[in-house]
């Protein structure tokens, strides 16, 4: 009996190796076939953008948008600004050109990336998990928390209003517009998509579309979208360069934050935080007159490819 056993041991343990080597293989084959298709989307995008840039109409380099200012106040004029910036970042698309296809292209290629690895991603972020690790994440998805960012536009646009500032105000008033657009933008795609959450250990390719069950509100990451709406519009609005690295780095954690308590796959908080995004950053250029600072086109010629690039210093 105890022979039979020693001579099955071995057995056992070269199929357990064998299956880790599976694993392994199985795992590489993945990464580089997700690289693959990345780069293949890329240049796809890329040649089409390309062919888009050969009718784009020449711009003058100090071409001033006639834009509305902010309201830097809450009344009817805020509404007003409210409604038409929904509607034309809601019909934005169609005015899309070479840049924003671009844009898109990159972060559809990524996002496919993430979508192959989002288990690997999930069960590598598991196995670091930690007690402190837990402590910092309930800390930072707050930043992520519409309620408090609520609280956040409010304290301040009340701030603004004790010491006349003007500017903290209309921060605060385009920030809670972009978190308003954002949050209903986000609470549409869940609905249509229906993603498990990793939670549901369902894996990381189930989804139930038109579900009303928070199980099945994965994709995309609410707290990313919010975080990054609100952060692109103080970015947006701000001049210092510490205030855009110290908004921009709270609403990275708070992304992450996600993946770590396994809210989230990595697909989810990266497709959130691209749309936050932009977002907060097409709220403030609603509003912002400003001289153009550079251009880049490519455009296709018969014997290849040309490019102009202008800058201006003024």
């Amino acid at each position: 009996m105890t022979s039979g056993l020693k001579k099955e041991l071995p057995i056992l343990r070269k199929k357990e190796k064998g299956k880790k080597d599976g694993r392994r293989e199985r795992g590489i084959a993945i990464k580089k076939t997700s690289a693959a298709l990345f780069f293949v989307l890329i240049v796809s995008f890329i040649s089409a953008g390309s062919e888009a840039a050969a009718s784009w109409p020449q711009e003058r380099e100090d071409e001033v948008k006639a834009v509305k200012p902010a309201a830097d106040r809450i009344g009817q004029a805020y509404l007003i600004q409210f409604k038409e910036d929904f509607f034309h970042l809601l019909t934005s698309p169609r005015e899309w050109q070479g840049p924003d296809i671009m844009n898109l292209a990159a972060i559809f290629g990524t996002g496919t990336v993430f979508f192959t690895l989002d288990q690997d991603i999930f069960n590598w972020v598991a196995e670091r998990r930690s007690s402190f690790s837990q402590d910092l994440a309930r800390i930072f998805t707050k930043a992520g928390d519409g309620a408090w960012l609520l609280g956040f536009c409010g304290t301040l646009y009340g701030l603004g209003e004790i010491f006349k500032k003007p500017h903290w105000r209309r921060t605060a008033l385009l920030s809670l517009e972009s978190l308003a657009i954002s949050s209903a933008s986000v609470a549409s795609l869940k609905f249509l998509i229906g993603r498990s959450r990793p939670h549901a250990w369902e894996g990381s390719q189930s989804f139930h579309p038109f579900s009303t069950s928070s199980r099945y509100t994965s994709f995309p990451s609410g707290h990313a979208c919010a975080a990054f709406s609100v952060a692109a519009s103080i970015a947006g609005e701000s001049k210092s360069r510490s205030i855009d690295i110290l908004v921009y780095s709270v609403a990275t954690l708070a992304a992450v934050a996600r993946v770590h308590d396994e809210a989230h796959w990595a697909s989810d908080v990266l497709v959130g935080s691209a749309l936050g995004y932009f977002i907060g950053r097409g709220v403030v250029n609603l509003h912002r007159q400003e001289k153009r600072r550079f251009s880049f086109q490519v455009y296709p010629l018969k014997e290849g490819l040309a490019a102009s690039f202008c800058f201006s210093l003024d």
